[in-house]
C-alpha cells in the first residue's frame, strides 16, 4: 500500500511538472512571435501583384508582408540590411544590400535562403539602393562610396559587367524593362544606355532631380521629381514633359517634389509628395502633402494634405488605389494615408533553429515518466486483484 502511494505521488508530480514545462515552452513560442512596431523604415519594395508580399527594411532587419501585417525574415548573420528590391518578373527573387559592407545578397525563395555577392571593389562603404530590370535580369547596385555596379543575374551566380564611378553617394535608382535605368545623386541624374554598359548625364531638366519612379508599362514611363519645377515624365529618359496638372504648379512658382512612388500592381497609379518654396536667398519650404494620379500623371488630385511636416518617402500598398504610407522628416514610422490601414504591428517570427527547447524536452521526459508510473500502478492493481481472487478460492471457471 505504501509503494502504491509513493508511485501515485510521483505520477502526480510528473504530470504537474509536464504541464508546467509545456506552459513555459508555449510561452517561449509566443515570445518568438511577439508583436512589435515598425519604427525605423529605411527602404521598401512594393509587390508586383496583390498575391505576393512587399518587403520593408526596418532597423537593419528585413520584413515581408502587406499593408498592415508583416513577418520578419532571417538574413545572413552580421548583415545590417540597408536596401531591398524584388524582381517584377519573378516575385520570389529578392535582393538586399548591406549597410556594413559592399555586398548584395540574393534569394530565389522569397527570403528563406541567401547567396552572397561581394562587389568587385577594394572600396569600403555601404549599399544605398538596388533596382532590378526583371526582363533582362539586370541588377543595379548603388553605393555611397563606389558609384553604381551593374550585375547580371544568371541564376547560380551574378556576373559583374559595367561600373559607373561617381564622386557622390547614390541616392536612388530605378530600372525599366526595356534596358533603361536612371541613377540620382544629390545634384546629378544619369541615364543608362546599352543595357547599362554606358551612362550619360541628364542635363535637360529645369532643376536638380529630387525623386525617381518608373511605371512598367509598354513602353515604360519614367517620372522625375525636381527641386523647383514639379514633376517631369519621359518614355525614353531623353525627352521630358511637365506632369503637374492638379499639383498647384504655375510658371514662376517653385514646387519641390519630396518623393514619387508607383503602385507596381497598377502602373497607372502614381503618388507624389510635394512642398512649396517661397523666396530665393533665404528660401522657406512649406509642405503641401501627398497627391495621387490614376492616369499615369496626366492629372493629379490631393490625397492627404500635410502642412506640418514634409514627407521623406512614400510606400504604396500594391493593388489598393489611394492606399499609401508616408515616412516623414520627423519620423520613420509609417503614417497611413488615404485608404491605407493603420500599420500598427509587425510579427517578428524569426525562428531560433540552433537553440535547444529545454522546456519542451523536459515536458516530454516528465510525461514519459508519468506514463511509466501509471503503467506500474496498473500492473500492481491487476496483481492485487488476482491475488485477492485466488485467496477466495481461485478464479471462477466456465460451466
Amino acid at each position: 500500500m505504501k509503494i502504491r502511494t509513493i508511485l501515485l505521488t510521483l505520477v502526480t508530480f510528473f504530470l504537474m511538472g509536464a504541464v508546467l514545462a509545456g506552459m513555459v515552452s508555449a510561452r517561449e513560442s509566443v515570445r518568438e512571435t511577439e508583436i512589435v512596431s515598425l519604427s525605423n523604415v529605411r527602404d521598401y519594395a512594393a509587390a508586383g501583384s496583390t498575391d505576393n508580399p512587399s518587403y520593408a527594411v526596418d532597423g537593419g532587419l528585413l520584413f515581408a508582408g502587406n499593408g498592415s501585417q508583416w513577418q520578419r525574415l532571417s538574413t545572413p548573420a552580421g548583415v545590417i540590411v540597408n536596401a531591398v528590391a524584388v524582381s517584377s518578373r519573378q516575385p520570389e527573387l529578392v535582393y538586399i544590400g548591406a549597410a556594413n559592407e559592399l555586398a548584395v545578397y540574393v534569394s530565389s525563395d522569397a527570403g528563406q535562403s541567401w547567396m552572397k555577392i561581394a562587389l568587385e571593389t577594394q572600396t569600403v562603404g555601404a549599399v544605398t539602393d538596388i533596382a532590378v530590370d526583371g526582363a533582362n535580369r539586370l541588377v543595379y547596385v548603388g553605393t555611397d562610396t563606389d558609384g553604381v555596379h551593374r550585375l547580371r543575374d544568371v541564376g547560380s551566380s551574378m556576373i559583374a559587367a559595367g561600373h559607373l564611378l561617381l564622386d557622390e553617394p547614390v541616392e536612388e535608382i530605378v530600372a525599366a524593362s526595356n534596358g533603361t535605368a536612371l541613377v540620382r545623386t544629390a545634384w546629378h541624374l544619369y541615364r543608362a544606355e546599352e543595357m547599362g554598359l554606358r551612362w550619360v548625364a541628364v542635363e535637360n531638366l529645369p532643376s536638380p532631380a529630387t525623386a525617381l519612379a518608373v511605371s512598367q508599362t509598354t513602353p515604360p514611363i519614367f517620372y522625375v521629381g525636381t527641386a523647383s519645377s514639379g514633376v517631369r515624365m519621359s518614355q525614353d529618359g531623353i525627352t521630358w514633359q511637365s506632369a503637374n496638372a492638379g499639383l498647384g504648379f504655375t510658371p514662376g512658382s517653385q514646387l519641390f517634389v519630396n518623393d514619387l512612388a508607383v503602385d507596381p500592381a497598377q502602373p497607372g497609379v502614381v503618388y507624389a509628395a510635394t512642398s512649396l518654396i517661397f523666396g530665393s536667398a533665404n528660401a522657406h519650404i512649406t509642405p503641401v502633402g501627398v497627391a495621387m494620379s490614376n492616369d499615369s500623371a496626366a492629372n493629379w488630385a490631393s490625397l492627404a494634405p500635410m502642412s506640418d511636416v514634409a514627407v521623406a518617402m512614400l510606400l504604396p500598398v500594391s493593388g489598393e488605389t489611394g492606399a499609401v504610407y508616408a515616412l516623414t522628416t520627423a519620423s520613420r514610422t509609417p503614417l497611413a494615408l488615404g485608404n491605407a490601414p493603420q500599420m500598427a504591428t509587425v510579427a517578428a517570427v524569426e525562428s531560433r533553429p540552433t537553440a535547444a527547447d529545454y522546456s519542451g524536452t523536459l515536458a516530454w521526459v516528465l510525461t514519459v515518466l508519468a506514463g511509466i508510473g501509471l503503467a506500474v500502478l496498473v500492473v500492481m492493481e491487476v496483481r492485487q486483484r488476482s491475488d485477492s481472487m485466488a485467496g477466495k478460492g481461485g478464479l471462477p471457471t466456465a460451466v
